[in-house]
């Protein structure tokens, strides 16, 4: 027995993820508040009050952490934006991680990679939440064609990727988080705006399976999707801000239980005047 606990406290040790008897516990994904998206003329209204409301109803929930996956603001120059998004995002009473959307670093060059950063403080995360691993990733650097520094930011952000990942494979669930879709519906689907290319898919596909990871949790089409493949779950949520298609604003909640965990779209619908 003794040896056995040793045993289990060296793998805690090693991966970041406690042996113990895991408690339930849910956490929320919100993605594009993008305050200014389709209400300029309106001065933002529509967006912030989206925002605000998202961030009362989540509060009811008591969530472990809230991840907010890119799209922060529709303009990354304009400071009123940053200043509606930062007085919501500071109502949130859970602990809040980010990474950023095409908006929030448009294009990827060094100066709006760094501008970025000197504004949030980081583009990536990677932490332990009561056994499970929460990983965050830039979309940005991996997706961009046009500037070459962009590659090795990419190949950068890769390494640590896969070390973070090698670290959380003991966990008892792995997430990723992301901006952009890597798939929406399957993974021979054509390439296009709101996903990863053919190429560059299976790249980083084939990495998660390696490392086990449960789930891809992104945003960016303002709709919500949800499907298998290679025996991973990627959940794509709506938007918490102003909706495309058939989608609607809403944010994602997540319950982990001892049996496993679901996902579940909750819509949020402002008051008539």
């Amino acid at each position: 027995m003794k040896r056995m606990s040793l045993f289990l406290i060296l793998i805690a040790a090693l991966t970041g993820c406690s042996p113990r008897v895991y408690s339930d516990f849910c956490f929320v994904q919100m993605s594009d508040p993008q305050i200014g998206f389709r209400d300029k003329s309106q001065g933002f209204v529509h967006s912030d009050s989206l925002f605000d409301l998202a961030v009362k109803e989540v509060n009811l929930l008591k969530p472990a952490c809230v991840i907010i996956t890119g799209d922060l603001i529709n303009d990354q120059r304009d400071m009123l934006q940053d200043s509606i998004y930062r007085a919501n995002r500071a109502k949130i009473e859970a602990p809040v991680y980010e990474v950023p959307g095409n908006h929030d670093i448009r294009p990827w060059t060094i100066d709006n990679h760094s501008n970025y950063l000197n504004l949030r403080g980081y583009e990536r995360f990677s932490f332990r939440l009561n056994g499970c691993a929460f990983i965050g990733i830039d979309s940005n650097c991996i997706l961009e064609e046009k500037d070459p520094n962009a590659k090795i930011a990419e190949e950068e952000q890769l390494k640590w990727l896969e070390k973070e990942l090698k670290k959380a494979s003991k966990c008892r669930y792995t997430f990723v988080f992301l901006h952009c879709p890597i798939i929406l519906d399957n993974l021979d689907e054509e390439h296009g705006y709101f996903n990863f290319s053919k190429e560059k898919r299976m790249q980083y596909i084939s990495l998660f399976k390696k490392w086990g990871v449960d789930v891809v949790f992104a945003g960016h089409t303002h709709m919500d999707y949800d499907t298998r493949a290679e025996g991973i779950r990627f959940v794509v949520a709506g938007p918490v801000g102003n909706p495309l298609g058939r989608g609607y604003s809403g944010y994602e909640i997540i319950n982990v239980t001892k049996n496993g965990f679901s996902t579940d779209y909750k819509g949020t619908v402002l008051p008539k005047n």
